[in-house]
């Protein structure tokens, strides 16, 4: 099973600990309805990890082998799983009921973040949560035919949203 043994990799209760940060964050700002918030701050690499190398180098990637310690947590569970609810609230989606949310705020709304979206949908897909992942991929192919592009650093961020 593949793990993460780079040198720069902050570990599997580095990752906990900052994700439960990260989502203290996002709970104050959906009780204020601040999601601007969510969309002028960074915080995928803690809240959706993913198994390739970002910007940040090694340090928040996991592959199998953490995916499968993270999963065993439920409180980790619990808490990824209500980021992703929160983060899509901020973009003006329903991910359990997989639509738009109706009445949104002002700032509830699609951010033009792709890479974030990517981020989430990858995460989501490498942590086996399929039911989320659906729910995602429908918000981004809805984007995809309001005309949003997934383009970001030359790279087209479309593929895992298509049939």
């Amino acid at each position: 099973m593949k793990r993460n043994t780079e040198q720069d990799f902050a570990g599997i209760e580095k990752i906990k600990e900052k994700q439960a940060w990260q989502l203290a964050q996002f709970e104050e700002w959906a009780a204020r309805q601040d999601w601007q918030r969510f969309h002028e701050t960074h915080y995928d690499w803690w809240m959706f990890p993913v198994d390739q190398p970002s910007s940040y180098g090694f340090t928040w990637v996991v592959y199998d082998y953490e995916v499968n310690e993270l999963k065993k947590d439920p409180v980790y569970v619990k808490n990824y799983l209500r980021g992703v609810e929160l983060l899509l609230l901020a973009w003006g989606w329903d991910l359990y009921n997989e639509q738009l949310v109706e009445n949104p705020a002002a700032d509830q709304h699609w951010s033009n973040w792709p890479i974030r979206l990517y981020k989430c949908g990858s995460s989501l897909r490498l942590f086996g949560f399929t039911r989320e992942f659906e729910s995602v991929k429908k918000y981004a192919q809805y984007l995809m035919r309001q005309g949003h592009s997934f383009a970001y650093n030359n790279r087209d961020l479309r593929t895992i949203f298509l049939d």
